[in-house]
């Protein structure tokens, strides 16, 4: 579902903002830092811009950093807010543009610093078990269990190996192997 994106003001931003779109003037451009995330090695550069509402951090990723000067005034079509160590951080994403505007924002205020209230993040679920896999490599414990119940009986026959249904199989763990479901120790599922 594609919803219609609002113009927003700065300081009607929250951590649950989507759809954003923003005329602002970029105030201040800090260093690119690098970093590991989960998808990898990224680039990173944190922007401040505002309009006459307030001012926020704009995050500016890979091929996205750059294009930017101090003074410009851009336009943010499509954008999201993000939570960074509690604090709110307006991103373009892959299915945003950032644009530069015709029209300068001359007005802006810097004392209503969106970025700078704290914001409680909800805390994320732990992940745990999974399909298949049961315990980690070089030990951990055991349990979890195959995913045959995903395939009907946990009797079936998949690839020379027996599959525990109903989150049968598991075990293995702590022996420094991987602890999955094709282990010999760990059963079949119902008996």
């Amino acid at each position: 579902m594609e919803t219609t994106a609002t113009n927003f003001n700065v300081k009607d931003m929250t951590e649950k903002s989507k759809n954003v779109n923003a005329t602002l003037k970029v105030l201040e451009i800090g260093e690119v830092k690098d970093i590991q995330s989960r998808f990898g090695d990224k680039r990173v550069c944190e922007v401040k811009v505002a309009d006459a509402t307030g001012s926020i951090i704009l995050s500016l990723w890979d091929d996205q950093i750059g294009k930017i000067a101090v003074n410009d005034t851009i336009s943010i079509l499509n954008g999201y807010i993000s939570v960074v160590r509690n604090s709110m951080r307006l991103n373009i994403g892959k299915y945003g543009k950032m644009l530069l505007s015709e029209e300068p924002l001359s007005e802006v205020n810097t004392e209503n610093n969106m970025s700078d209230k704290h914001v409680e993040q909800p805390e994320r679920p732990r992940r745990s078990g999974g399909f298949g896999r049961s315990g980690s490599e070089g030990g951990g414990g055991g349990g979890g269990g195959g995913y045959g119940s995903m395939y009907g009986s946990g009797d079936r026959d998949f690839g020379g190996f027996r599959r525990g249904g109903y989150g049968g199989g598991g075990g293995g763990g702590g022996r420094g192997g991987r602890g999955d479901s094709r282990d010999k120790r760990g059963g079949r599922g119902r008996r």
